[in-house]
């Protein structure tokens, strides 16, 4: 998913096996919404968790150790 702030090119996310494949639609959604108005990491940690929190989920963000532009999202259940 591409995220253009804060030195990074993008969003690497990856889910959890704890989390069911007929979510998906649902974070992908949060994670557009969570995205649009942020300009630094701790806002994009932010808006991702506020919007992942109302359907259940959390959001872990660190930067790929192998390619620092990109950033890792991990989500997993979160209540």
């Amino acid at each position: 998913m591409p995220w253009y702030h804060a030195g990074s090119n993008g969003l690497s996310v990856m889910a959890l096996t704890t989390v069911p494949r007929s979510d998906d639609s649902m974070i992908r959604a949060a994670l557009v919404r969570g995205t649009l108005s942020c300009q630094t990491i701790d806002e994009l940690d932010r808006a991702l968790n506020r919007e992942l929190w109302q359907i259940g989920y959390v959001a872990r963000i660190e930067h790929d150790p192998a390619n620092r532009a990109v950033l890792l999202v991990e989500i997993s259940t979160g209540r």
